[in-house]
């Protein structure tokens, strides 16, 4: 029994694969869009705080090294959560300093290839980071105009904090760069600017068209230097021009006053390893379900060949029948181009032996050697004269381009010589053997 199950899920999932890139896309799509769906709670970290968004809770976060700030965070979230008998699963928005954001273009990639692109070029557009990467971007928007916004983040970070918040029996879904849950609303067409500020950090968002284009990031305390001050008003300024709309989130009471986000780019959500487990189980269901259906329609067409076939015949006469009616005129035109150079060609592609150019061409090769007699019939050479080193005389004709099949006619007589050889410009036997075939030689 356990064998023909396994063989019918190794049937469902070859079935899978055979779908079209676009369908899986779609179901991969759909199953991270089910999993952040199932998201319940929303916490997130500002300063040195962790809140609760949907009604203001906060509990203090304690610094220290790595391994002790992500278990005392899960710790926090169990305090913030404790009320309710449902399982918690949790959206994470962390500061901005979390997070790498770089701006890139790859022509030529297909946007579904986009990430698994980015991923292999992780060493490249971030030499200096010795961790190991996760990505996140979204592919399927794109702005011609602009940059795509690709982010990273410690990939071992994140799954340390899956593993905090799972000991805390709570599920860490997802998590997200905090500036990205700033949206109240759906985007439009129009440039949306957007600021989260808190006492470490800046970030300036910048959206046109519903696509991030612009992540602009810097520390407070580089903004006391006056020249880097200056350059981040100017990149500012550059990046916003024309925003209709601008958004700031200057403190933490900005964000609980929000409440809860109802707006974020699933795209740029990241799953630690434990929740794309549980995205895969999704998957495999959605897999089963599209196998289910690439199987009934396959049924169906198995169930009427002959019909399939027919309609198939008919579709593929008629389109004959079409392009046939078109192509009639450029078929008549053929005939005749045909027929003219069926009856013109014996004159027109007669080989032509061009007597100066060969005389010139003997001459360079001959000199100073004497030629005293040369006949040349189709393509043919023989030559006679005299020179003082036949030999070298003949090996020299066999390196001149102009002629093949270089030879002694005769045995040589003191500097007397006989060379035999022919023209390769011109192709005699060839024109015979398509204009006159049955003419033997």
């Amino acid at each position: 029994m356990m064998s023909m199950s396994s063989s019918a899920e190794h049937w469902r999932q070859r079935l899978y694969e055979s779908l079209p890139a676009n369908l899986k896309t779609w179901a991969q799509a759909g199953t991270r869009a089910h999993l952040l769906k199932q998201v319940n709670c929303v916490l997130m970290v500002h300063d040195d705080r962790l809140y609760d968004l949907s009604n203001g809770a906060w509990r203090s976060l304690q610094q220290g090294i790595e391994s002790a700030m992500v278990d005392g965070l899960a710790a926090a979230a169990r305090e913030l959560l404790a009320h309710g008998t449902e399982p918690r699963r949790v959206l994470l928005l962390l500061p901005s300093s979390h997070f790498i954001a770089t701006a890139v273009t790859m022509p030529g990639v297909a946007r579904e290839n986009l990430p698994s692109a980015l991923q292999l070029q992780a060493p490249i557009l971030l030499p200096s980071y010795e961790g190991t990467l996760t990505l996140a971007i979204n592919a399927p928007a794109r702005d011609s105009e602009y940059q795509d916004i690709a982010l990273w983040t410690d990939e071992g970070r994140l799954n340390a904090l899956f593993d905090a918040f799972a000991a805390q029996d709570l599920l860490l879904a997802a998590v997200l760069p905090r500036a990205l849950a700033a949206l109240t609303a759906p985007l439009g067409q129009e440039t949306l600017v957007v600021e989260d500020t808190d006492a470490s950090s800046i970030t300036h968002l910048v959206y046109r068209k519903g696509v991030l284009c612009s992540w602009l990031q810097v520390e407070r305390a580089d903004l006391q230097d006056p020249e880097l001050l200056a350059q981040w008003k100017e990149a500012t300024g550059l990046a916003q021009a024309g925003g209709l709309r601008v958004q700031t989130l200057a403190n933490a009471q900005d964000w609980v006053e929000q409440r809860s986000p109802a707006h974020w780019d699933a795209l740029y959500c990241f799953l630690p390893e434990g929740a794309q487990a549980v995205r895969r189980q999704l998957e495999k269901g959605h897999r089963f379900k599209l196998a289910g259906v690439a199987a009934a329609a396959a049924g169906v067409l198995l169930a009427s060949p002959f019909l399939w076939q027919a309609v198939h015949i008919r579709t593929l006469e008629s389109t004959l029948a079409s392009q046939q009616t078109l192509s009639a005129d450029a078929r008549a035109n053929q005939a005749v181009v045909r027929d003219f150079e069926q009856r013109w060609g014996v004159l027109n592609e007669f080989p032509r032996q061009d007597v100066a150019q060969t005389l010139l061409q003997l001459q360079n090769v001959l000199s100073p050697s004497v030629l005293s007699s040369l006949e040349l019939v189709e393509g043919a050479l023989q030559i006679e004269g005299e020179s003082p080193d036949p030999q070298s005389l003949l090996q020299q004709l066999e390196r001149d381009p102009m002629f093949t099949g270089v030879d002694f006619a005769r045995a040589t007589s003191n500097n007397r010589y006989y060379i035999e050889m022919r023209l390769s410009t011109v192709d005699f036997d060839g024109y015979r053997e398509r204009y006159f075939p049955e003419v033997r030689r």
